[in-house]
């Protein structure tokens, strides 16, 4: 077996978790890390038994033993490095948002297809059994037909003022970071994409969206109604509701560790999903066998999927006038 060298840019909380799955790998194993902050740095390596540390994100892209790089880094600043990865050759599994606009994804995904690159959206959920499994259910009309899919996600951030969520200059509030989930997922399960948006939100004193509330119309009739919150605990559950039935996924929907089958009212099977390890052991095992297989996105998350889900977010900011800082938005 081949094993693959990853590099992983920014080792935050996030990519503590990738790095716990990677360590559980047969195949992939974790290179190298660059983190601004070099006692960060020296933490991360020292934690996981890291080969490699960098000061600057650029001399772990130049490294030639790195083959494949996770961008952990606050979605502010996905663009500019993930440009620099594919560039320099490296496949790379990006952080949901892949970027702040639609614009840049596009720049991004056309880099990737003209070098013959991994570029993968890393929205972990659409890699899990979890939600192959409720399109089974969907598939063979265990709830008739679905009419519409209701979720809503949020986390009372309000009093942690120097959260990132909190800060626009790092493309802070609901939509980008939470709402993300319910918009993907709902791609994903309907297979569609939306030809009408609606969205409400109330944006704080400086210019992020602390709660937003967006209704999808698809082209075959169905809804998809979510809300997203940085104020808020939400339930975050999601509901597919069908003329015989209904489709729940519990608390923290997103994680993919449950979901029940409802139908007549009746609780008729509940499926389970234990993780071998966190949830994102799925992304990492698909990046690699993609990157063998000579594939420059895996079926699970393809890329018009990504740039689609972008360009319904340009829409909703659009909306609810949700704009950033030109340094973040740019090409």
């Amino acid at each position: 077996m081949t094993t693959m060298n990853w590099g992983i840019i920014g080792p935050g909380s996030i990519a503590n978790t990738f790095a716990d799955a990677l360590s559980q790998s047969k195949q992939g194993k974790l290179f190298a890390v660059a983190s601004r902050s070099v006692e960060r740095a020296r933490e991360f390596a020292k934690r996981y038994q890291v080969s490699r540390t960098y000061e600057q994100y650029s001399d772990l892209i130049k490294d030639s033993e790195v083959q494949i790089i996770y961008i952990a880094t606050p979605h502010s600043h996905h663009y500019q490095l993930a440009k620099q990865c594919l560039e320099a050759g490296k496949h790379l599994l990006l952080e949901k948002p892949l970027t702040i606009n639609a614009d840049q994804t596009k720049v991004l995904i056309e880099l990737a297809q003209a070098k013959s690159l991994l570029f993968q959206e890393a929205l972990w959920s659409r890699f899990m059994p979890c939600f192959a499994q409720v399109k089974k259910w969907l598939k063979q009309g265990e709830i008739g037909t679905l009419h519409y899919i209701q979720s809503d996600i949020g986390f009372a951030f309000g009093d942690q003022p120097e959260h990132r969520l909190n800060n626009p200059l790092l493309a802070g509030g609901a939509l980008l970071d939470l709402g993300v989930y319910s918009i993907s997922l709902s791609q994903f399960l309907l297979d569609q994409v939306p030809d009408k948006i609606q969205a409400l939100s109330h944006l704080s004193g400086s210019g992020i969206d602390e709660q937003t509330q967006v209704n999808m119309h698809f082209p075959n009739g169905q809804l998809s109604q979510f809300s997203c919150s940085i104020q808020s605990n939400c339930s975050n559950s999601m509901t597919l509701v069908g003329e015989q039935g209904r489709i729940h996924l519990p608390e923290h929907f997103w994680v993919g560790q449950e979901a029940q089958l409802w139908r007549g009212g009746k609780l008729l099977e509940t499926a389970k999903f234990p993780h071998a390890v966190n949830g994102f052991e799925y992304q990492i095992e698909e990046s690699m066998r993609c990157v063998l297989a000579g594939e420059v996105c895996s079926e699970f998350m393809p890329h018009q999927a990504s740039l689609a889900v972008m360009q319904i977010m340009d829409e909703v900011r659009k909306q609810i006038g949700l704009k950033y800082v030109d340094e973040i938005e740019k090409i």
